[in-house]
């Protein structure tokens, strides 16, 4: 028996069919979501892609002194942000460090206190001071030293001119 071209279209169609209707995929009710809400931006934060300004001091030993490592300074809103970490400490302690007035060779009176370094048993050390970002002259000349408990200089950094 031989079949017109119009059954043959009919017939293929009524197998398709089915078939493409047994694919398609059901959205899974469970699956969707509602996306969280946005959160706000803070106003007063720094946009994301702003960098904070900041520069490194190395330190330099003084006198006999094996002290060294380096000061950070970071600017943020309207104070300065000063973190010294520091190696070849003697031992626990803590050790006086201050902004100084001048040079490492010609130091001057203390411009700014900055907290202790705290001394570990290892010899590492480290402090965070915050101090006001207009305490400090522009065109000052400026250093960081670290103190032995005694008061000696052990560890000195100068700061870059208009820093």
């Amino acid at each position: 028996m031989q079949l017109r071209p119009e059954i043959h279209r009919w017939i293929a169609f009524a197998l398709v069919v089915p078939f493409l209707a047994a694919c398609e995929v059901e959205p899974d009710p469970d699956a969707l979501q509602e996306a969280p809400p946005a959160e706000e931006p803070d106003p007063d934060a720094p946009p994301p892609d702003a960098q904070m300004e900041h520069a490194v001091v190395p330190l330099q030993p003084m006198g006999d002194s094996d002290v060294m490592g380096e000061a950070m300074l970071m600017e943020e809103a309207d104070a300065l942000v000063v973190v010294v970490d520091v190696t070849g400490l003697p031992g626990e302690g803590d050790f006086p460090s201050h902004i100084h007035e001048g040079t490492c060779d010609d130091p001057g009176g203390v411009a700014e206190p900055l907290s202790d370094v705290i001394g570990l048993e290892d010899g590492t050390g480290s402090s965070t001071s915050t101090i006001d970002l207009g305490a400090l002259d522009p065109g000052g000349q400026y250093l960081i030293m670290v103190h032995a408990e005694d008061g000696a200089p052990i560890a000195c950094g100068e700061l870059d001119a208009g820093m």
